[in-house]
């Protein structure tokens, strides 16, 4: 490396790309980007239907598992998180969405002065390019590129989810992402033009030329150097060697809900009951570092259909040939668009200010997170709370960082986190029974129409619950006692050291992680560079 940094960015994920971006943009600004995982060459990457083969494969992926937990019967959850250039955003489902304007309202009600969704909402314009988007709320001209599926292209159960949900009495939404989520809706994807629009390919490859910008993949962080009270350095492993790198300015830990306080753990900041039972030296004793550790987890009901509308006969050798040639010769067909193309944002009680459950139709039978497949035509809905109340913890087991954290969502800790979803499986029956279903609707697969009581379905959630993979809140931003960082994202009672990703959210927000996280980074690029140029 040919120079001292000014930055050091830690993780190459959905925030650390945007903060690359931004922060090399300034060529007097010097900025190294360090990743864990490899580089984002392989095809399925790009390809949105690679989503799948990723999930079974495992590739480019930490593979988490959480500790057992009771709330799921002993089980213990697949926790995936992204392991290469994009990070989650390589990997994920695809899944463009920004929650509610109230939950960034309700942080702003916490404390954190500027992070209204008034405050929010032109970062979150920044990100995106939407043509045809409504200009008051959506962006034109981002970087990251977003698709709308359309009706007319729809999958049959797709189609019939937004039909079926009108005829049960919930409103259309024409866009879910303008500020309130309320309704039946078409997807909307992050892919354009046949390809995955990660954080990696719209943020971090059109600047790689930058000479004032190094990326260093296959580096594992031990942890962060502190010395009178400000972050100097940061030391990581890379082919072999393990290596300081002194920053100039100021150190970004964009390691994600799981990775971000492992790294302060292991850096003498926590909780010291977390950290002395390791060795390690305590810097700075800040209690919420890896608490807060909220997640949204989901059900499913499985139905099987009386035509062959699913996407089995995509996955057949042949068709999956014919797919790869087409989408290789011209990038389109199945392989270039997103496998989720309708949704819903409901309420379980018509007095609630804004909606507290998330379901997606999903044209294809499942089992473990995608990667058993029911060899039976049918069609799913997939449902979570928007805001579950039950709070978890993520604690290194060692002072070694190649370790794993031990991670405990506590899932149902909460009794009311099992309710919304007893009562999101009855909303959906009622949905799935209506005339929008009636050519192709069969016998219920799962939790199975014997199954109605309370009783029943809390044993059936509790069996089949999954993640839907996007932990947040263990760095989160306040100022109450159990705060991280502060509405800067400056971590308390250290210099020189920032948290940026869905770590600092105060609460899970009302919809997938990735695009909030997106907002997040672009926030806090302006204002690191603000407070710096002041």
């Amino acid at each position: 490396m040919n120079f001292t940094p000014d930055y050091i960015i830690v993780g190459a994920g959905s925030a650390g790309c945007v903060l690359a971006n931004r922060l090399s943009a300034d060529p007097a600004v010097n900025v190294v980007l360090l990743e864990a995982g490899g580089k984002d060459s392989n095809l399925l990457y790009r390809m949105p239907a690679g989503f799948f083969p990723l999930m079974k494969s495992g590739k480019g992926n930490w593979n988490y598992e959480s500790i057992a937990q009771t709330g799921l019967g002993g089980r213990t959850m697949y926790f995936p998180r992204g392991k290469v250039l994009g990070g989650s955003s390589s990997i994920n489902g695809l899944v463009v969405s920004r929650g509610n304007a109230g939950d960034y309202d309700h942080w702003a009600d916490l404390g954190n002065e500027n992070w209204s969704y008034a405050d929010c909402l032109p970062y979150f314009k920044k990100v995106e390019r939407m043509p045809g988007g409504n200009p008051a709320q959506r962006g034109l001209d981002g970087p990251v590129g977003v698709t709308v599926t359309p009706m007319d292209s729809m999958n049959p159960s797709s189609r019939a989810w937004i039909d079926g949900g009108v005829q049960a009495g919930h409103p259309f939404n024409k866009d879910m992402n303008g500020g309130d989520p309320h309704g039946m809706a078409q997807m909307q994807g992050n892919y354009a033009d046949g390809l995955r629009q990660s954080a990696s390919a719209c943020y971090l490859k059109p600047v790689l030329s930058r000479p004032n910008l190094n990326v260093i993949t296959d580096a594992l962080v031990k942890r962060v150097v502190v010395s009178d009270g400000r972050a100097t350095a940061v030391e990581n492993v890379h082919r072999g060697r393990t290596q300081r790198l002194a920053a100039r300015r100021e150190i970004l830990l964009c390691g994600g809900a799981i990775n971000s306080p492992q790294v302060l753990q292991l850096s003498g900041i926590g909780d010291p009951a977390d950290l002395t039972p390791h060795g390690i030296e305590l810097k700075l004793p800040l209690l919420g570092v890896g608490k807060n550790l909220k997640d949204h987890i989901a059900i499913a009901v499985k139905q099987r259909s009386t035509k062959p509308y699913s996407l089995l006969a995509d996955l057949k050798p042949m068709a999956m040939i014919s797919a790869l040639s087409k989408y290789l010769l011209f990038r389109s067909g199945p392989t270039s668009v997103g496998a989720l193309e309708a949704w819903g944002h409901l309420k379980t009680s018509p007095d609630l200010a804004y909606p507290d459950l998330q379901i997606y139709s999903v044209p294809i039978m499942y089992n473990d997170h995608g990667r058993d497949i029911i060899q039976e035509e049918g069609f799913m809905a997939v449902m979570n709370g928007c805001r579950p109340r039950s709070a978890g913890t993520v604690k290194i087991q060692s002072a070694d960082a190649s370790v794993a954290p031990a991670i405990d969502p506590q899932y149902f800790t909460d009794p009311d986190d099992l309710r919304v979803l007893r009562d999101a499986i009855r909303l959906t029956r009622k949905i799935i029974a209506q005339p929008a279903y009636d050519d192709f609707r069969g016998i219920e697969y799962g939790p199975g129409s014997h199954c109605d009581d309370d009783q029943g379905l809390d044993q059936y959630i509790r069996q089949h619950a999954n993640s839907l993979y996007h932990p947040v809140g263990t760095c989160k931003m306040g100022s109450d006692d159990m705060a991280v960082v502060d509405a800067q994202l400056r971590v308390h009672g250290v210099q020189g050291l920032r948290v940026v990703d869905a770590s600092i959210m105060p609460e899970i927000i009302s919809g997938n992680t990735n695009f909030p996280t997106m907002m997040i980074a672009e926030k806090a690029a302006d204002m690191i560079i603000s407070g710096v140029t002041a």
